[in-house]
């Protein structure tokens, strides 16, 4: 390689890494001035939230569809624990839970084929059981009897992304046994989105951004709708009123024309 060419690649590296550097400090400035606080409140509302609940013993039930062994009802939140990788620069927060039964349960699993289907998914989730043999009056095994404390493990993690701009979600196992993937921005991340984030965990409303509306909100939500559905029924009745006379104006002028021809060839 010339002389020059070393000169050009050494030019480039240092340019890469120059670059590399600015980017590395815009993010992290971007992550300082707008994604740390956000964090640190999600932090800071988890903590607070789950030690109230450990305090009042609060109790949240959920049922859960289970392949093979079909719907568990009343599986109750417990074991909340809160944590991040770092207290003074936030930047992953997370919340894990379980959802537990109160006791073993027993589930009597026929045909076979769903029986596995149950231990399979039993074992995808690592939840312990015990297992026996239902046999048919042959003593050919048609089932499985399944014994079990139920136990659902359920996490939220909330991951600060500067370059992409948003706070990833991360939800697993809490409606159902799926991940589910979301994102906010964190100007976003304010009381009222928190507070809304703390009853969805405990269940109480649909999704995180299901904010309550105060009745009287509502009203004038709905007097402003009913205002703008009057108006444009207003402003389409003059529009077809124009259009009318439009038509009558045009179908007297041809009118007009018309007898004005006539009386020219008299």
């Amino acid at each position: 390689m010339s002389l020059l060419e070393n000169l050009k690649q050494e030019a480039r590296k240092r340019q890469e890494d120059e670059s590399a550097d600015c980017e590395a400090t815009r993010l992290e400035s971007l992550y300082q001035s707008q994604f740390k606080p956000s964090m640190q409140s999600i932090l800071k509302y988890l903590s607070e939230l789950t030690d109230q609940l450990k305090i009042l013993d609060h109790e949240v039930r959920h049922q859960y569809e289970m392949p093979g062994l079909g719907p568990v009802a009343g599986l109750r939140h417990s074991e909340y624990v809160v944590n991040a990788d770092s207290s003074d620069n936030t930047r992953v927060v997370r919340l894990r839970f379980q959802c537990v039964s109160d006791s073993e349960q027993t589930f009597a699993i026929t045909p076979k084929s769903k029986a596995d289907e149950a231990c399979a998914f039993l074992d995808s989730q690592t939840m312990r059981y015990t297992e026996w043999p239902i046999r048919d009056h042959q003593q050919q095994v048609v089932g499985l009897n399944l014994q079990l404390p139920v136990v659902v493990k359920v996490n939220f993690v909330f991951q600060a992304d500067p370059e992409l701009g948003s706070i990833r979600i991360l939800i697993s196992n809490f409606r159902g046994f799926k991940v589910e993937k979301s994102l906010i921005q964190p100007h976003k991340v304010d009381d009222a989105w928190l507070d809304n984030l703390g009853h969805y965990i405990l269940r109480n409303r649909a999704d995180m951004y299901d904010l309550q509306i105060a009745d009287s909100a509502k009203d004038a939500i709905r007097q402003r709708l009913q205002e703008a559905k009057q108006q444009r029924e207003l402003e389409l009745q003059q529009a077809l009123a124009r259009e009318q006379l439009e038509r009558q104006q045009q179908s007297s002028k041809s009118l007009l024309g018309k007898l004005k021809s006539l009386t020219d060839r008299l």
